[in-house]
């Protein structure tokens, strides 16, 4: 009798293959204009997930490799950053960013963050260099 493979199974053998991760190899980058359409942190993470190298990962595997519930990871997921209650949705919490991109194959997120450092980096300088 054969045994179907599940996705969580799936992306587990794509993980240890190194199939679905930067883990050790190269990170696989987004471009520029990507993630230059970020507006938020969140827009960033739903960047990634979009993203995604092995495209049949559900959201429900991916919550399963993460340790998060599956609800939680939902949250963090969606495309509107309240629910229908007003109440803001749970965004991904930093400790999960490094496995996050390891399991969904990008670094998108990294890379919004750094964009985002680069500008208020940037922003200091100037201000600096206008106040005596």
């Amino acid at each position: 009798m054969q045994t179907q493979e599940t996705p969580s199974r799936a992306v587990s053998t794509a993980l240890e293959n190194g199939h679905c991760a930067y883990s050790g190899k190269e990170a696989r980058f987004l471009s520029r204009d990507s993630v230059a359409t970020c507006a938020s942190f969140r827009d960033a993470v739903r960047l990634a997930w979009e993203h995604r190298t092995v495209r049949g990962m559900t959201q429900r595997t991916l919550a399963e490799l993460l340790e998060v519930k599956t609800s939680h990871m939902s949250n963090m997921l969606s495309h509107q950053a309240v629910d229908r209650h007003g109440k803001p949705r749970q965004d991904l919490p930093a400790r999960y960013v490094a496995e996050f991109e390891r399991v969904v194959g990008n670094r998108a997120v990294t890379q919004y963050l750094v964009r985002m450092a680069m500008l208020t980096l940037m922003e200091e300088v100037i201000h600096s260099q206008r106040t005596p």
